[in-house]
């Protein structure tokens, strides 16, 4: 694990070069929650292309867009959010049959996009991260199971 892990912070600061590789081409299949997030952090801008697979512990709605999370407590650490922009809410809606916030939780999701670290500020004014990909159209996210 520890072997793997350190591969994709190679990979990760790789790719903050110019002209630098996906995790794909760089020899990495889709990562875990943990690993997106390791890799995000890694990082030196925050963010990695990535291919994620995750099951959908929990869901949320904002405005026009939909939160699929990797932990039960979207703020947890360990979460990983899928934000489901408003191109892709409607075609995914169409294709479920329903609204994704109420049928995606429990489900396998396969998600490519990029991934990256998002401050969040705390009323008390403190702040901690979030990590995200967002998917902004249908070709991104897949229900594998």
């Amino acid at each position: 694990m520890i072997t793997r892990l350190s591969a994709i912070c190679a990979a990760a600061l790789m790719l903050a070069m110019p002209g630098s590789p996906t995790l794909a081409q760089a020899g990495v299949s889709a990562l875990s929650p943990a690993q997106a997030i390791a890799a995000a952090a890694g990082a030196p801008a925050g963010r990695v292309n990535a291919t994620v697979e995750m099951d959908v512990a929990s869901t949320g709605a904002s405005g026009y867009d939909v939160f699929l999370n990797s932990a039960k407590d979207y703020r947890d650490a360990a979460n990983l959010t899928v934000e489901l922009h408003t191109g892709v809410k409607g075609p995914l809606r169409a294709k479920l049959g329903g609204e994704p916030e109420d049928l995606l939780t429990g489900k396998h999701v396969r998600v490519t996009g990029t991934v990256r670290r998002v401050t969040i500020p705390r009323k008390d004014g403190s702040s901690y991260f979030q990590t995200r990909i967002d998917v902004d159209r249908i070709d991104q996210i897949t229900i594998t199971g």
